[in-house]
């Protein structure tokens, strides 16, 4: 067996008897619950690990989706944390890092406060403060992580919000047609299992490359040293981040404003032509997928998982890329199929559509369809 491979494997083990352990301690803090539960609660909070708390939270958040499904009916809260939850767990996993830098920064502040009776130029003060930033010793994979989702949570917020999804009435529409595929009793265990669990669960399994970044720059300060430099593979996933982000901007807003203008003119009772007769959108990045904004969304944690794990984990491809294979199964195996099964029925060119543009990957332009003729 090759060294690189024992190198994979060795470091990979290593993190994930980390993670096993931390998910042991929280069951043991969950028990005291009952007889202690202040003291269980405060345990939780300042546990060492951070990945006990996270763990915590995704627990506490299945089980509102999962109560207030139950007193609504409503198959949505799911969707409506799903933005918001992951740069939290991120930020939690990673609060000894955010620790380090913050430290460093005030110091950097207090001494250019006190180094100048005039003050400095905000330029000055900036470059500073980068500086002291850069020199902390926390580790910039997981400050840049931390910086990365908390733009995308809240893009992603932000875009959920104009569609009234933040609205306790607001729910998927797939939501209606899943509950037609199977018996009520079936669904409710689907919705415990897949819809409040799994996705929970998914939501957190996505964050777990920053718990192999976190371990690996604590136990580096623990011996003495500093973070393991990002390395090429590092600034990869951040370039790749940036430019799926601006893809998932792009196709939402792109649908955003042909939804927007489709509807106005069914309401003024105006001529449609091209896709919005046909009632889709066909053209900017929907000729190279029926589906870009999905193909970004899970796209981008994988390369949150190539800027986190693999430096530090030496390997390729780890334990902590299930949260990204999860991701990439659901939007494969689950949204597409149900999102397409309803537009092959509301809509009758979208058939000819699927057969000229790529599903989810961004592949060559569709050829144009036809225009819609009169009935």
């Amino acid at each position: 067996m090759s060294p690189w491979v024992l190198t994979c494997f060795a470091g990979n083990r290593h993190y994930l008897v980390e993670a096993a352990d931390a998910t042991l301690q929280l069951g043991a803090l969950l028990r005291r619950l009952p007889g202690e539960p202040w003291t269980a609660l405060y345990s939780i909070w300042a546990h060492q690990d951070p990945l006990v708390l996270a763990e915590a939270l995704a627990l506490l958040a299945a089980a509102l989706c999962w109560v207030w499904y139950l007193a609504t009916h409503n198959c949505s809260h799911v969707d409506r944390m799903w933005s918001i939850l992951p740069p939290i767990y991120i930020s939690i996993l990673s609060r000894r890092e955010l620790a380090v830098a913050a430290a460093a920064l005030r110091a950097a502040a207090a001494a250019a406060h006190s180094g100048s009776a005039s003050g400095l130029a905000l330029g000055s003060l900036s470059g500073r403060l980068l500086t002291a930033l850069a020199t902390s010793g926390a580790d910039m994979r997981l400050l840049l992580a931390c910086a990365l989702t908390a733009a995308w949570g809240c893009r992603l917020t932000y875009n959920f919000a104009r569609k009234g999804g933040y609205s306790l009435r607001f729910e998927d529409y797939r939501w209606a047609v899943v509950r037609t595929l199977m018996p009520r009793a079936l669904f409710e265990v689907f919705n415990l299992v897949f819809v409040a669990a799994v996705q929970h669960a998914l939501c957190l399994a996505i964050t777990l490359p920053a718990f192999v970044a976190a371990t690996a720059a604590h136990k580096a300060r623990q011996a003495g040293g500093t973070p393991e430099p990002m390395g090429a593979g590092g600034w990869v996933g951040v370039a790749a981040f940036a430019v799926l982000l601006l893809g998932e901007v792009v196709a939402d807003e792109q649908q955003w404003a042909f939804q927007r203008h489709k509807h106005a003119l069914i309401a003024a009772g105006k001529p449609r032509r091209g896709d919005y007769r046909r009632g889709f959108r066909t053209s900017g990045l929907f000729r190279f997928s029926r589906h870009p904004a999905f193909f970004c969304e899970y796209s981008l944690w994988w390369a949150v998982y190539m800027l986190c794990a693999v430096g530090p984990s030496h390997c390729g491809l780890g334990w902590a890329a299930a949260g990204s294979v999860g991701l990439t199964v659901l939007f494969h195996a689950g949204s597409l199929w149900i999102t397409e099964r309803i537009s092959v029925s509301k809509y009758p060119e979208y058939a000819a559509y699927q057969a000229t543009t790529s599903a989810l990957v961004p592949w060559l332009p569709g050829k144009p369809l036809p225009e819609p003729r009169d009935d």
